[in-house]
C-alpha cells in the first residue's frame, strides 16, 4: 500500500474578487460621505463587513492518503468529511465547467451532485458506491492526477 500524501489548501484570493470588494466598500463610503453614523449606517456597514470577512474566511482543504479523500470547507465544515477508497465507485481528476455544471464556485449543490471549489475549472470527481457524486476543486491538477492514479487499485 502506498504512503503518498497529497495536501492542498485554497482560498478565494482572486484579484478581481477583492477589487470588487474594495470597490463595494469605496462606493458605500462615497455614498455616505460625510459619514453620519446612525442605525442605518451601522447595519449596512455591518452587513458589508460580514460579507467581506465571510469570503476571506472560506478555506478549502483537501488531503488524499491511503485511507481516502478528505475535505474540509471552512466555515461550512467544522471537521473533515472523508470518502474512503472502499466506498468509492470511481475517482478521477478532470476538467469541468463550474458555472454550467454546478452554478459557480463555493459549496454548490446541483443535479450533478455537490461541488466544493474556490476557483478554476479542474477538480477531483468522486462517485461513491451508493450513487453520490462530489467534485473537489484543485489548483494542483497534475499532482492530484498522479496521486489519485496511484490509489486506483484501492477503489472497490
Amino acid at each position: 500500500m502506498s504512503k503518498r500524501i497529497f495536501e492542498e489548501n485554497q482560498r478565494f484570493n482572486q484579484w478581481w474578487l477583492w477589487l470588487g470588494m474594495v470597490a463595494l466598500v469605496g462606493i458605500f463610503i462615497y455614498q455616505r460621505y460625510p459619514v453620519e453614523v446612525n442605525r442605518e449606517f451601522l447595519i449596512s456597514f455591518g452587513v458589508l463587513a460580514f460579507i467581506v470577512v465571510f469570503l476571506f474566511s472560506i478555506k478549502l482543504s483537501t488531503r488524499i492518503d491511503e485511507r481516502g479523500i478528505h475535505i474540509k470547507m471552512f466555515p461550512f465544515h467544522l471537521k473533515k468529511v472523508s470518502y474512503t477508497w472502499e466506498e468509492m465507485y470511481s475517482a478521477e481528476v478532470v476538467e469541468y465547467n463550474p458555472i454550467s455544471e454546478y452554478g459557480g464556485w463555493g459549496l454548490r449543490i446541483s443535479r450533478k451532485g455537490k461541488a466544493f471549489s474556490v476557483k478554476g475549472n479542474k477538480g477531483i470527481k468522486i462517485q461513491t458506491s451508493d450513487g453520490r457524486s462530489r467534485m473537489i476543486g484543485t489548483q494542483k491538477f497534475e499532482e492530484a492526477k498522479e496521486i489519485v492514479a496511484s490509489y486506483k487499485n484501492l477503489i472497490q
